[in-house]
């Protein structure tokens, strides 16, 4: 069920959670706004943000039509959503909606992972349908499930190798207190990722649970961009691995808990950060 929102445009959404961090140079272009950006302005952001990454180019589009995804009464699958994307470059987007607002952000925050990831959507659902096809399956496989879970509600555990290992063995009941020690250590940080998890945290609810990736680096870079950048790269690598993100038991570990947060800047974010299995 999708979520209703009681929040309308604000522009300094920012300031409501410590944990939109990592969208804040993605989100630099609309602190101006007094309405609702468009989807020419995404368009735009991602083209500027494009050019520094070298990632193909994408653009945002209408969202899909019911009319759309049916050919004489079967399934066309290129007109689907992760069809549009993995084929077309464009993303499906409402306007003047907290859901698809934040999944414009991630798709410019994490362009590589998040291609990735709807690639690999695409390709499972293509492997379950043909061009007879009349109705789409009832139920996600396992590997749709965990993608799924995480493109909505994931986070990323960026962590130094031993520091990884330890989590990835870690019974699930220590984890929550390991990650805050390894994190106030500097050996590790919570990156969100879910666009819906950061559509919770601006109506300032609980955020939903998803999929959690433990994601292991030389060192933890202290600067923001640098650590968005290596990240986006590992799990771009990650989503395209079959062995990984198979299954929801694999990654399902850990979920932001959204209230009580206390102000901090970028820089201090997560030493006293709750999280909740």
């Amino acid at each position: 069920m999708a979520l209703v929102h009681k929040l309308g445009w604000d522009p300094h959404f920012m300031a409501r959670s410590p944990w939109f961090w990592p969208l804040a140079s993605a989100t630099r272009r609309f602190e101006a706004f007094v309405d609702w950006p468009t989807l020419a302005d995404f368009d735009a952001l991602y083209a500027e943000h494009a050019l520094t990454t070298g990632v193909p180019p994408l653009r945002f589009a209408d969202n899909v039509r019911k009319q759309d995804k049916r050919v004489h009464g079967r399934i066309v699958l290129d007109a689907l959503y992760d069809g549009r994307i993995a084929l077309s470059r464009e993303v499906p987007t409402r306007e003047r909606d907290w859901h698809d607002f934040f999944n414009v952000l991630c798709f410019v925050t994490f362009p590589r992972a998040k291609n990735a990831l709807h690639a690999r959507q695409y390709a499972a659902l293509r492997a379950r349908i043909d061009a007879e096809t009349r109705r789409l399956p009832n139920a996600r496989t396992p590997e749709q499930d965990a993608l799924t879970l995480f493109d909505e509600g994931g986070a990323v555990v960026v962590a130094e190798p031993d520091a990884a290992r330890a989590l990835q063995l870690a019974a699930a009941e220590a984890r929550e207190a390991m990650v805050v020690e390894l994190q106030q250590s500097g050996q590790a940080r919570v990156v969100p990722f879910g666009h819906a998890l950061f559509e919770h945290l601006v109506e300032g609810l609980r955020c939903p649970g998803g999929c959690t990736y433990v994601a292991a680096v030389d060192s933890v870079p202290d600067d923001a961009d640098l650590l968005l950048d290596v990240l986006d790269q590992k799990l771009a690598a990650a989503l395209q691995d079959p062995q990984a993100f198979a299954s929801p038991r694999q990654c399902s570990h850990l979920h932001l808990q959204a209230l009580g947060l206390p102000p901090q800047t970028r820089a201090e974010l997560g030493t006293s950060a709750k999280l909740v299995r």
